[in-house]
């Protein structure tokens, strides 16, 4: 008489359903494949940074430093490049931030912008980063004139607006200037107010202090300006006081680029303390590139 398999159906099944649905892991069997095992042992994953010089006309690498924050913005680490390479371990399976730049001082000539790279170790034992900088530049101002005259002049009647326009360029070649700031400082006697419309308002840097009874405004152009972007065109207009704006003067024109700083609490404070401006305010200290020389324009009265 033929045995009944029935009940030896029955418990295959079960374990087929145990073993697919992932409560039962077989290696090579459902569930999810032994996905553990593609793991590193010891659950890091060695990720390798490699950083260059995007805009050199033949391969460079870019020695500069980098900061390693997890998902929630917490510090991890630090370090820098050297020939343009670095290592470090990190936890597998997880989301990071890293800035990575060059900030030496406002004279150094192979400073870099900074750049904000976001990553992930996933599961493999190595992953390689590849990170291009851009050389940071002063900026020159080529510059400034009446729009229709095309002179340095602009003339000036009680409480009447005038136009000029400022010329710009990065200085140094395959390099870029990071979000040009211009500081206009004027006589607060004759003009009551300046505007550049295409630019946003931004707080002046307190290292560069109006004379007596000047003020300062700055602006900023929100974009990184290449050497090879060429000539840029800023426009801004003076508002003369409607009682005293008719005599003659001159306002001092000022571009800085816009730096990056870091708090001293930053392993605490985490990417938090990484801040923009043309200066750090803990110290006034210049975190840009140079300023450039400081070009008028004229007021005739």
């Amino acid at each position: 008489m033929p045995k009944d398999n029935t009940f030896l159906i029955v418990i295959l099944g079960i374990a087929a359903v145990l073993v697919f649905s992932g409560v039962v892991d077989i290696p090579g069997f459902g569930g999810d494949d032994g996905a553990d095992d593609i793991f590193p042992s010891d659950l890091k994953t060695t990720v390798t940074l490699n950083t260059g010089d995007e805009l050199a006309t033949t391969a460079t690498n870019a020695n500069v430093s980098y900061y390693v924050f997890d998902s929630e913005g917490n510090y991890l680490k630090e370090g820098t490049t050297s020939a343009g390479t670095a290592s470090f371990s990190v936890p597998v399976d997880a989301s990071y931030s890293m800035w990575v730049y060059d900030d030496t001082s406002a004279t150094a000539a192979l400073d870099y912008l900074p750049v904000l790279v976001d990553f992930s170790s996933g599961s493999q034992a190595t992953k390689t980063v590849n990170v291009d900088l851009k050389r940071e530049s002063n900026v020159t101002i080529n510059t400034v004139q009446d729009p229709v005259d095309l002179n340095a002049n602009v003339s000036a009647t009680a409480g009447g607006t005038s136009n000029f326009d400022i010329l710009i360029s990065a200085e140094t070649s395959n390099a870029a200037a990071n979000k040009p700031v211009v500081r206009l400082e004027y006589n607060s006697t004759n003009i009551e107010t300046t505007n550049c419309p295409s630019l946003s308002e931004v707080t002046c840097p307190d290292r560069l202090s109006p004379d007596a009874t000047e003020n300062d405004m700055c602006y900023v152009l929100d974009k990184v300006v290449k050497s090879s972007d060429g000539i840029q065109t800023i426009s801004c207009n003076l508002k003369f006081d409607a009682t005293n704006g008719a005599a003659s003067d001159a306002v001092e024109i000022t571009v800085m680029d816009t730096g990056i700083y870091r708090e001293s609490d930053y392993k605490t404070k985490g990417i938090s303390a990484f801040k923009f401006g043309t200066e750090n305010p803990s110290n006034n200290a210049n975190i840009g590139a140079g300023d450039s020389a400081t070009t008028l324009i004229g007021i005739q009265g």
